[in-house]
């Protein structure tokens, strides 16, 4: 069991390179995925944005791979937990950390298992954290 975050699960799902493949396999390991309900409102915020582009830029992802992508999140066995219970920790480990990233890492917390994403600024941010902060990728940046 381990608590994934949107950074992570967009790169299971859109990257194809060497940090979407690590991710994949590391979800592989899983039987269940743990995640705040803020997970699925994060995911659909950057699928669409891939979709809708920026600018004049052209979309990365066209109407096809957006909805194979969103078929493939739904397909995925994560269990959503409510962040209400959580925010006693999160007030406490927001100091460097928005309290969007840190509702991850307070939930991995409580359930005792690691938490995954990529964005290394979380596991910068956190002092002393009471979970394993595993940043996929960190290698690749």
């Amino acid at each position: 069991m381990i608590v994934i975050d949107s950074s992570a699960v967009v790169m299971f799902l859109v990257d194809g390179g060497a940090i979407g493949r690590e991710i994949r396999a590391r979800v592989a390991q899983e039987d269940t995925l743990h995640a705040p309900h803020l997970l699925d409102t994060e995911v659909a915020s950057a699928l669409l944005g891939m979709a809708r582009g920026t600018g004049n830029g052209t979309p990365k992802l066209d109407r096809g791979l957006l909805d194979e992508h969103i078929r493939t999140y739904s397909a995925l066995r994560i269990d959503r937990h409510e962040a209400m219970p959580l925010l006693p920790r999160v007030r406490v480990l927001h100091a460097n950390v928005s309290a969007s990233d840190t509702t991850y890492v307070a939930l991995a917390e409580t359930l005792g298992i690691p938490f995954v994403t990529v964005d290394a600024r979380i596991k910068r941010g956190i002092r002393k954290p009471r979970c394993l902060i595993e940043v996929i990728g960190a290698e690749h940046a």
